[in-house]
């Protein structure tokens, strides 16, 4: 906030912590949780649409939104019904569009697809995870949410970063709107392998992309990068090393 980052809070918290954190005057921005395609499957991860439904409404309640309401952020991945006995005998990428139309009930911000990450048990390797992001991919798309996606793969698979790449760059060119970064792709919390910053990067910089308006705005106004999108040079008076220098 120091830096008017346009950005957002949010806490990767079961959606009832969230709810306690909004009772307790915590300034939630985002209330994550993550979904699946059946009603036995959300039961699982302890959620029904009526709590999802409250827990927006608490969201919205705090009125910290300045542009819509779009304040839910789902996570989602092939495999998840099937791992909780919860498929009904439909396959994975089915259960996984049904929970695309729950993530769409609720006007989401962001909506994620984990592919790869319960392992080679649901999805065997690095093929199989390519085919199964950008089936995730292309029916988020049609079914209108946010769609994003943590490319990963646990390190059980027979999957390597060569894989991750790969899907990267199809997914830049299919228009996938967000992935994730994290340091050295390394998911320390999940204990996956992921994308990093620098892929976001290297995808802006080979397909010709920029970032949303408002942090391309943000980043040349902060003389992080360049008007032609480019990174500014480093230097001792890089403006990232004077803010890290104020973090506390």
């Amino acid at each position: 906030m120091r830096h008017d980052v346009p950005t957002q809070s949010c806490v990767l918290t079961h959606v009832t912590n969230t709810l306690r954190a909004i009772e307790q005057g915590a300034p939630v921005d985002l209330v994550f949780q993550s979904i699946a395609g059946s009603q036995q499957a959300n039961a699982a991860f302890g959620i029904d649409l009526a709590l999802l439904r409250e827990a927006r409404d608490a969201a919205l309640s705090l009125g910290r939104g300045t542009v819509g309401d779009n304040l839910m952020y789902f996570e989602t991945g092939q495999g998840s019904a099937l791992s909780a006995n919860a498929h009904h005998g439909v396959d994975q990428q089915t259960m996984e569009a049904r929970a695309y139309a729950v993530a769409r009930a609720f006007s989401p911000l962001l909506v994620n697809t984990v592919v790869g990450f319960i392992g080679p048990e649901y999805l065997y390797d690095g093929k199989q995870i390519v085919r199964a992001g950008l089936e995730d991919h292309f029916c988020g798309k049609l079914l209108g949410v946010p769609m994003g996606c943590d490319i990963c793969y646990t390190n059980h698979a027979e999957a390597d970063q060569d894989d991750v790449d790969t899907l990267l760059t199809l997914f830049g060119v299919a228009g996938v709107n967000f992935i994730m970064g994290v340091p050295g792709a390394d998911d320390i919390m999940l204990n996956y392998q992921s994308t990093s910053f620098h892929d976001a990067l290297y995808l802006r910089e080979t397909l010709g992309l920029a970032p949303a308006p408002e942090f391309a705005e943000w980043l040349q106004r902060a003389g992080i990068m360049e008007p032609d999108g480019r990174l500014a040079e480093p230097g001792e008076r890089q403006p990232l090393l004077q803010f890290a220098g104020t973090l506390r």
